[in-house]
């Protein structure tokens, strides 16, 4: 009895486990007549993350290619040219009576009075001169008066000493140029793209009468800044030779513009520039660059194009804008708005379908209304506005490489 129990409860189980596999295999057989690529491609594109794919009817456009031509604007200022430029020095040893020029940097013209100086040894050049009027040798007085000219004094000074019979303990020295004064320890300023200015190094002399002159002291990057003020004394000595003022002569002036240097490189002499003052932006003016000088100062790199001004009316230091006319002759052109800046990189948003995917791409030129992309994107749809595209909390998520569908990200 027990034994016919146990062959029940077998043949029990073994129909049970036929009737499951049986049932397994049709399960099977349904589930493989559906096919799972049939699944609506718009749900798939709605599932996307909001950073990696964005769903919208938006403005599009088409990137223009060929060769652009836009202007580049820049901004410099009048200033000296280092080369152009007289000194005015002491042929005697002396002491400086008075100094008629107040401050660095001023304007003088030619024939203007500059300082006047007394010198023992033009004192007695002069009396000389007076002695020699008494006799008759011509030859003792033309080797005097030529004494005299050699020590400093001009032929009308010289005429006048003659005439009145008395020695001027106070000999006048004027200015043999018109231009702007400065002092010998000074510096003349050169622009860049910051504080449009530098300096360069020059020596100096100030020493008792008969000594020899000393040196200025170098700073440490051989630059020293110029001061307004003078350094010469009414009251101090100076040596024979030594240099007090240096004219640097207004005929001919310079106009210096900083340029970036992304710029520099599509820019070379002989280029034309259209440049206005600050003061009066309808007058407009057409020069050539004269010299690119490529300058690193106060940490910065920068380029400065120079244009030789003759007889020009501009003072020194007005305020200059020019414009350069930059040609570009490959890549891509889309609107500013197009382009998105991740701050290490640039996307922009391809559409596809109804779908706008972030795209990195390389760009070059930057100018107020294109940037070029340097990257192929010909027939590409855009989106005109990719800024509009995302939240201002969100990331953008873009694909290495352009063109490629976009799943996992970066």
């Amino acid at each position: 009895m027990k034994r016919n129990s146990l062959i029940n409860l077998y043949s029990l189980g073994l129909f049970l486990l036929t009737l499951g596999c049986s049932s397994a295999q049709r399960e099977t057989g349904h589930a493989a007549s559906h096919d799972h690529s049939q699944i609506d491609s718009g749900i798939r594109e709605l599932t996307r993350p909001t950073n990696q794919a964005i769903v919208t009817h938006a403005a599009t456009v088409e990137a223009e290619a060929g060769m652009k031509v836009f202007p580049v604007h820049i901004t410099g200022r009048v200033n000296y040219d280092s080369k152009n430029n007289t000194a005015v020095s002491s042929r005697v040893a002396g002491r400086l009576e008075h100094i008629y020029v107040k401050y660095n940097f001023q304007p003088v013209k030619k024939g203007q009075l500059l300082f006047e100086i007394y010198s023992p040894e033009l004192v007695a050049a002069q009396r000389e001169l007076l002695l020699l009027q008494k006799s008759e040798e011509q030859k003792l007085q033309s080797s005097a008066i030529q004494k005299l000219q050699y020590l400093g004094m001009t032929f009308g000074q010289i005429q006048q000493l003659i005439k009145s019979k008395q020695v001027a303990y106070r000999v006048p020295i004027y200015s043999p140029a018109s231009g702007y004064i400065v002092e010998k320890n000074g510096t003349v300023p050169i622009t860049n793209a910051g504080s449009l200015t530098s300096v360069t190094k020059e020596e100096s002399a100030m020493a008792n009468m008969g000594s020899t002159p000393t040196p200025s002291a170098p700073t440490n990057t051989g630059q020293q800044q110029a001061s307004n003020s003078l350094l010469m004394r009414e009251g101090q000595y100076v040596t024979a030779g030594q240099a007090i003022f240096t004219i640097y002569k207004n005929n001919e002036l310079l106009a210096e513009f900083a340029i970036p240097p992304f710029w520099a490189l599509k820019v070379n002499k002989g280029k034309k520039i259209l440049f206005k003052s600050v003061d009066n932006p309808d007058l407009l003016y057409q020069a050539t660059i004269g010299l690119i000088q490529p300058t690193f100062n106060n940490g910065e790199n920068f380029t400065v194009a120079r244009i030789y001004l003759k007889n020009s009316k501009f003072p020194v230091g007005q305020l200059l804008t020019g414009t350069i006319a930059v040609t570009e002759n490959h890549g891509y052109w889309l609107p500013k708005t197009a382009v998105v800046s991740l701050g290490n990189k640039s996307i922009i948003f391809k559409q596809e379908a109804n779908t706008f995917l972030p795209v990195p791409v390389e760009v070059g030129v930057r100018t107020e209304e294109k940037v070029q992309i340097l990257t192929h994107i010909a027939s590409w749809q855009i989106a005109k506005h990719g800024a509009y595209l995302v939240d201002s909390e969100d990331f953008i998520i873009a694909n290495k490489t352009p063109g490629n569908e976009l799943s996992n990200g970066e």
